[in-house]
């Protein structure tokens, strides 16, 4: 009977007692670990970037405080956090090394209005975000990290879309062409166009499409040969979702293609990414043998990539691209 009581304990404490926090893996804008600030409820600031993708990159920012959207009105969305997508932040916090004083994040729903505006001449948009309180929460805001998250992925990721336009964005000035002969291994970095997360995955979406797009401009000879937004595939080479017993979810995938300015699809490699959503700690598992019945209420924790991560590939092989030509 004790046995099973300090079992019940220690899954109340997984569930309903751990810090709600967050360290990255390769972190958006080198921002590690994301947490609630001690300042004011709300956030106003403008972002030099058109209505429409600040609340792109707003939609990709709300997973990593563990928001998903409950009402999307054009540009007025609300939203509200998701126990689930706040364990998974928590395990990944947790298997960093972080402590509850490193990242806690607040619990409360957040409102978020993005209109036109002009600062000094400069189009672009003012982006209101109020965090609400919930009756007896914690002190604490999350009005400016969000809106942080969100500003750090309108610089990286700036206004290309690369499904539409998988050439990156359009060069200032027009190049006379040429013909580059790429060595291999040229480093190219890539950033995860949108979050990841587990719990949207089924075990038949392995071979699954994963977007990522160049980070930076790639020069070789004093012509650039693959363009900062230019569209970049992986897949989803195996998956496991999270289950009973502390279980936690895995996701792995590997890395295809990066569009070059001429509109090659050029082989590129990387480590093959192998993410664990935590790891099931010795104590668990022994009270899981002990207490079988009970192994179903420790559900193991899902995985969240934040959009924006960054990854460092290389080229394979000797491609030949046409520059100037676009």
């Amino acid at each position: 009977m004790r046995t099973t009581i300090r079992c019940i304990a220690i899954v109340l404490f997984l569930f309903v007692a751990s810090p709600l926090s967050l360290m990255g893996q390769t972190p958006p804008c080198g921002v590690a670990i994301l947490r609630s600030s001690d300042g004011p409820k709300t956030d106003e600031r403008f972002v030099p970037a058109s209505p429409e993708v600040v609340k792109q990159d707003l939609l990709k920012a709300l997973p990593a405080l563990g928001y998903v959207v409950r009402k999307d009105q054009g540009l007025h969305i609300e939203a509200l956090q998701d126990l689930r997508l706040l364990e998974s932040i928590w395990e990944t916090s947790r298997d960093a090394g972080a402590s509850r004083s490193d990242a806690t994040i607040v619990s409360g729903p957040v409102v978020v209005d993005i209109k036109e505006a002009n600062q000094a001449g400069t189009q672009g948009s003012q982006l209101s975000i109020e965090f609400r309180t919930p009756f007896m929460g914690r002190k604490g805001s999350n009005a400016e990290p969000l809106a942080a998250e969100t500003e750090c992925l309108v610089k990286l990721f700036g206004s290309n879309d690369p499904s539409k336009n998988p050439q990156g964005a359009p060069p200032e000035q027009s190049s006379t062409p040429r013909a580059i002969q790429v060595p291999e291994r040229t480093p190219v970095k890539v950033l995860l166009f949108a979050p990841m997360y587990s719990k949207e995955y089924k075990k038949n979406n392995v071979g699954r499409p994963i977007q990522f797009e160049v980070a930076e401009d790639v020069v070789v000879d004093g012509a650039t040969v693959f363009r900062r937004g230019a569209l970049v595939l992986g897949h989803l080479t195996d998956f496991k979702n999270a289950g009973g017993y502390g279980q936690h979810a895995t996701l792995e995938f590997t890395f295809d293609s990066a569009t070059a300015v001429g509109g090659q699809q050029v082989p590129v490699t990387g480590e093959i990414q192998q993410i664990a959503g935590g790891r099931t700690s010795e104590e668990l598992q022994s009270l899981e043998r002990k207490q079988v019945a009970l192994g179903w209420l420790m559900k193991g924790a899902d995985i969240l990539v934040r959009a924006g991560t960054e990854y460092d590939l290389e080229v394979s092989g000797h491609p030949l691209i046409h520059t100037g030509a676009n």
